[in-house]
């Protein structure tokens, strides 16, 4: 449905007053200086009610978390940890068997993240993503949750669309449709008309969308924890890093202004490239809440084959872009799925959704290049050394059999195998899985670009079947090799280099004299740890009781003989003193001795 625009009516609704505006009203009432105190004490009141009300927010969230759990055949975690116990879970105490369930852990998973909405669905899809955090059988089932969420209430969108905007609708636009062009977890798109014709697309926040997922963003982290403690294999995959990664994904994609951004750099990185376009954002009309950009017109990629576009060239390009934007700009888009890149009216391959953008520094760069050489030339050592350099390390690995899993998947994959005919994705996903095997954890960045490579070339090898990405890739890496031996470059590396020693000359001397400073005022301690200071300890304590247990054995065998003499106390005809000395003198001798033969230490 199109909305008409005839009158310039605002209609805001009312607004909620803050603990502020109630404060400074306060404060004008009674102007006096006693007032402070009671104005202290009302900020007080005010905090902890709100606190007191988030926290039965996430109390009654919590309840619905363990019934979707139980739902799922997961009831076994709400008892581990006490949920029934903390929140009354007496409903839903009759638990589904998991055993008896036909669908796998895996499916159970996706299916609860999609009952439990929009912030687990996103944690879901974002996780679907990240091979190096969870098993790839879990991203599979993660690829498939949906945004099933009924769509923002026509009233609701106009609000925030005006409020951001700070004028009506008509004043910025001659046409906008009520109905969504598509709706998501976080927000949803309206199609709309500029004042001089230009066609649009609204994305417009979902009202209230942020404190929701603050709400979730608190139980994910307390859950994730509770992970940590009752399930010893989940560990490796670090929950609690987990949610904090998704926390600060998801803070971003709930600003748009950061996707305006990242809109306008694609916008001047491709502006010289005719084969691909970027639509543009109008930052005048964009907010934090709401985007406005140009709207595209054309199909979804994996909807154009069969009409009339060259979708060979389409393929070529599709796989240049994403390697341009890797080696060449350090910038990319994290998200390269069939629904953002599309097929324009005039063959150009257009890009949309900004949100989810990765980044390589020239030290990333030049690793990558490094990978794909050592691909291009079966070189499986040069490849386990670039892994492992850039893996960050969770554990000790053993490096040889690291490499040695290594070489033996490019002989999987590359023995008799052409490169043209490679299954890219498949081979840099099990090297993703491998280091996981040997506790290498490979960088975000560098997965989003794995996961990238992996979607392009599924989307290419389905529109062009012989589509050859290392051959793609290839003047990308030789060009960015190049570079890095450049003279420019190596005159550049070594004034970098020049540089910090002398700034490393220039702080020495302070360094040392404040170094000197705190040995001298008792300030600095410095400690020697041993891996077996421990295992030194007991040995060095059982030694000494054991030379303590000679000599006191000594001592009262001899002072049984001096005595022996007294025969004004005896017993049986010896003297009691001797015979008491002689007789713990023995039982010690015999413990000693029976330690040192069952020890092995003789």
């Amino acid at each position: 449905m199109t909305v008409s625009l005839p009158n310039p009516l605002l209609s805001a609704g009312p607004q909620k007053p803050s603990v502020d505006d109630l404060i400074r009203v306060f404060s004008l009432l009674c102007p006096h200086r006693g007032s402070m105190l009671a104005m202290s004490t009302m900020r007080a009141v005010y905090t902890n009610f709100r606190a007191a009300r988030t926290a039965l927010k996430d109390i009654s969230r919590a309840r619905e978390i363990a019934v979707v759990l139980v739902r799922h055949g997961f009831g076994h975690f709400v008892e581990a940890w006490q949920l029934q116990d903390k929140i009354v879970l007496a409903p839903i105490l009759h638990k589904r068997d998991a055993e008896e369930d036909p669908l796998s852990p895996y499916e159970r998973i996706a299916l609860a993240l999609q009952d439990l909405g929009p912030t687990f669905v996103k944690l879901g899809q974002i996780l679907s993503t990240r091979p190096d955090l969870i098993p790839q059988e879990l991203c599979d089932e993660l690829k498939t949750l949906q945004d099933h969420v009924n769509t923002i209430d026509w009233n609701d969108a106009k609000t925030v669309v005006e409020s951001s905007l700070g004028r009506t609708l008509q004043e910025a636009f001659s046409v906008f449709e009520e109905s969504p062009l598509a709706s998501a977890s976080i927000a949803q798109v309206h199609c709309a008309t500029l004042l001089d014709g230009t066609e649009v697309v609204v994305k417009v926040q979902r009202p209230g969308i942020g404190e929701k997922i603050e709400a979730d963003l608190h139980i994910l982290y307390w859950l994730a924890k509770k992970v940590e403690e009752t399930v010893p294999e989940a560990e490796a995959f670090d929950p609690v890093a987990i949610v904090r990664e998704f926390e600060r994904a998801i803070s971003k994609e709930l600003d748009f202004k950061f996707e305006a951004r990242n809109l306008t750099r694609f916008a001047k990185n491709f502006s010289t490239w005719d084969q691909v376009y970027i639509p543009q954002v109008y930052e005048e009309l964009s907010s934090q809440t709401v985007m406005v950009m140009e709207r595209l017109k054309g199909r979804k990629i994996t909807e154009a084959v069969g009409h009339g576009y060259d979708m060979e060239a389409i393929g070529r390009d599709c796989v240049s872009l994403l390697f341009k934007m890797v080696f060449e700009d350090g910038f990319f888009h994290g998200d390269l799925h069939p629904g953002n890149l599309w097929v324009l009216e005039d063959g150009r391959v257009g890009l949309i959704d900004f949100g989810l953008v990765g980044r390589m520094s020239h030290a990333n760069k030049d690793a990558m290049a490094d990978l794909f050489l050592s691909i291009a030339t079966k070189d499986c050592e040069g490849l386990a050394q670039t892994l492992y350099t850039i893996g960050i390390k969770r554990g000790k690995t053993d490096y040889s059999a690291f490499e040695a899993d290594v070489a033996e998947l490019m002989d999987i994959y590359f023995d008799n195998v052409s490169l043209a005919n490679i299954d890219f994705g498949s081979y840099l996903r099990e090297i993703i899985e491998g280091a996981i095997r040997h506790n290498l954890r490979v960088p975000s960045d560098f997965t989003m670009f794995f996961k990238a490579i992996m979607t392009v070339e599924g989307i290419g090898k389905q529109i062009s079947p012989d589509l050859d990405i290392v051959a793609e890739c290839k003047p990308y890496v030789e060009r960015l090799v190049a570079e890095r031996y450049s003279p420019q470059r190596v005159i550049k590396n070594t004034a970098d280099t020049v540089q910090a020693f002398a700034r490393f000359g220039q702080k020495f001397p302070l360094v040392a004299h404040q170094f000197l400073e705190h040995i001298d005022d008792g300030r600095l301690n410095i400690g020697v740890e041993y891996p077996d200071a421990e295992k030194m300890e007991t040995s060095r304590r059982r030694r000494w009781n054991r030379l303590n247990l000679v000599l006191l054995t000594s001592v009262l065998f001899t002072a049984g003989i001096v005595m022996r003499n007294d025969s004004v106390n005896t017993l049986l005809g010896v003297p009691w003193p001797t015979t008491l000395c002689l007789v713990v003198a023995s039982l010690l001798g015999i413990r000693l001795l029976w330690r040192i033969l069952m020890s092995g230490d003789w």
